[in-house]
């Protein structure tokens, strides 16, 4: 190679370089300036989403540490400043991993809603299950001693059995966590 095109290399490496650094300068910058406006818009729909599994005023952020010695953070849904139940957000396995199962349940321990608020499902399952009611079986129901059964306490919607089982799965996990406030108490 000669020395022109060592120096053609050069000077576009250090043109790449420059206009790299000022784009992530920029994204950086812009990130900066939206970090709380996407932060804001994130915890309303959040609260938006606890809505739809309880009626309450507010909400209080609270942990507990599991059974099995996980931290887990739910809230105390708040209606004129009295706790009148709980919504909890569980991980849970359905076709795939990734159901995100968000469950209401009033002080009294009745289910006062389920939904699901994020999933890796198979696109349609999820909708599925939502639209054969699944989610409407769970409404004004105490959890039996060792939870729902799909098939038994629980009807499963059809084609959906593995995404039903996860959504099962889930409101039993915070009827446990329930549970476990209450026993506290």
């Amino acid at each position: 190679m000669d020395k022109k095109s060592i120096r053609d290399i050069a000077v576009s490496a250090a043109a790449l370089a420059l206009i790299a650094g000022g784009v992530t300068a920029a994204l950086a910058g812009t990130n900066a300036l939206t970090a709380d406006t996407i932060a804001a818009r994130n915890e309303e729909a959040e609260t938006q989403a606890r809505l739809q599994v309880i009626d309450a005023d507010s909400f209080e952020k609270q942990t507990l540490t599991s059974a099995d010695g996980e931290e887990v953070t739910y809230y105390a849904a708040l209606q004129e400043g009295e706790t009148v139940g709980y919504v909890f957000t569980v991980s849970a396995t359905g076709k795939s991993a990734g159901l995100v199962v968000m469950t209401g349940i009033s002080a009294d321990g009745r289910i006062t809603g389920v939904t699901v608020t994020d999933d890796n499902e198979t696109a349609g399952y999820v909708d599925k299950v939502r639209e054969g009611g699944l989610f409407g079986r769970f409404q004004d129901r105490e959890a039996p001693d060792g939870g729902f059964t799909l098939g038994e306490e629980i009807d499963g919607v059809s084609q959906a059995t593995k995404t039903s089982r996860g959504v099962t799965d889930g409101v039993n996990r915070a009827v446990a966590y329930y549970r476990q406030i209450k026993g506290a108490e």
